[in-house]
């Protein structure tokens, strides 16, 4: 894959599933809680995107770019059945999975970004059966134009006259 994002998104899933046992599923953010009706059992799970980004061209057209990772940590707050609300250690467990979201991240580089640095942290308000944390991090990395297509042409021999 070529995408700066593509790669980096399989990176942080990566860093998150083998460092963050307690997200069980990682995936790209496509409004996937505004669209969901039913009960799965990939919760809680962690929803990643790359937004607010600003490009400021340096020198032989490469761009420094300056964003935010948004890490959605999605919770279903009623039990199995879908009846009750999840009882208060369930509920404490979904800020120790957080804080190992945010360990794994705060200082965290592929080598392609600058290491990544918490801004924030937000609730969204919601009015469904999930409970939805945003963590929120500095995202800086320089882009460079793909190389320019060249061909080759091969130099003829020399001829010198004798």
């Amino acid at each position: 894959m070529d995408s700066l994002f593509s790669n980096l998104f399989l990176a942080l899933e990566a860093r998150i599933e083998s460092s963050v046992p307690l997200i069980k599923g990682v995936y790209p953010e496509l409004s996937q809680t505004e669209n969901y009706n039913g009960n799965p059992s990939v919760w809680p799970c962690a929803f990643l995107d790359f937004t607010n980004l600003t490009y400021s061209e340096l020198t032989g057209f490469v761009q420094a770019a300056s964003g935010e990772l948004q890490c959605r940590m999605v919770f279903l707050v009623t039990n199995a059945n879908g009846s009750s609300f999840l009882d208060t250690p369930t509920a404490l467990s979904h800020y120790e999975a957080e804080l190992k979201l945010h360990q794994a991240l705060q200082g965290w580089t592929d080598g392609t970004i600058a290491p990544l640095t918490r801004i924030g942290v937000s609730t969204e308000d919601r009015d469904d059966a999930f409970r939805v944390r945003v963590l929120t991090y500095s995202l800086n990395f320089h882009e460079s134009p793909l190389p320019a297509v060249t061909s080759e042409i091969e130099k003829p021999p020399l001829e010198l006259l004798s």
